[in-house]
């Protein structure tokens, strides 16, 4: 079953395409970031992706639609051609170090800047879920999400549920659901029209 990128998706790609976007990290491995118009060189795809894949012995490449085929069709585990060592998808099994490209940028993107937007999140699974706490002190942090999680509101003191609450302006939450979010968002901005041109455009089906 093919799956279409959501509104969010396509705010983070309206993002870019007004040039507003750093970088956007992600830890979903359904590459919808990247089918609704970010652009690779913006994407730091924490644990992975399914576009590409590689032998786990001799590390050279596999054809991502190929390798996904053979799982999903045949039942099997792919086999490299070159050393017929096994084959998987270029994602971040539990133990695996994250990509270098995270490492390479996350320093000087937190440093960077000048607003952070969490979206979606339990903010569980480490290192990615302290990357909210290396922006610096005076970066604002927006988190859009059913649920408080994180430090978000207790940087400088205690956590509140309120339901909109900012904490010397640093710290926003706004609780609900992502999309609907967005769309409050986007209607402040007058972005909704581009919004849903640039969903519709990448829809499935």
């Amino acid at each position: 079953m093919k799956h279409s990128p959501t509104p969010t998706h396509s705010f983070i790609a309206l993002l870019e395409k007004k040039g507003l976007l750093l970088r956007n990290y992600t830890q979903n491995i359904d590459c919808l970031d990247v089918i609704a118009g970010v652009s690779e060189e913006k994407m730091i795809e924490c644990h992975g992706h399914f576009r590409t894949a590689s032998c786990i012995k001799c590390k050279k490449s596999f054809d991502g639609e190929e390798c996904k085929r053979i799982i999903v069709e045949e039942k099997q585990v792919p086999k490299c051609k070159h050393c017929k060592g096994y084959v998987k998808p270029d994602i971040v099994f539990f133990g695996e170090q994250l990509p270098n490209r995270y490492y390479q940028l996350i320093k000087k993107d937190t440093k960077k800047a000048d607003l952070c937007l969490v979206m979606g999140t339990s903010l569980m699974v480490g290192p990615v879920n302290n990357l909210p706490e290396w922006v610096g002190k005076s970066c604002p942090r927006v988190l859009l999400n059913r649920e408080l999680v994180g430090t978000f509101l207790s940087r400088n003191g205690t956590k509140t549920r309120r339901k909109s609450y900012q904490r010397d302006q640093t710290d926003i939450f706004h609780p609900g659901d992502c999309d609907e979010s967005i769309r409050t968002l986007c209607t402040l901005l007058g972005w909704n029209e581009e919004l849903d041109a640039l969903n519709a455009s990448t829809r499935v089906g």
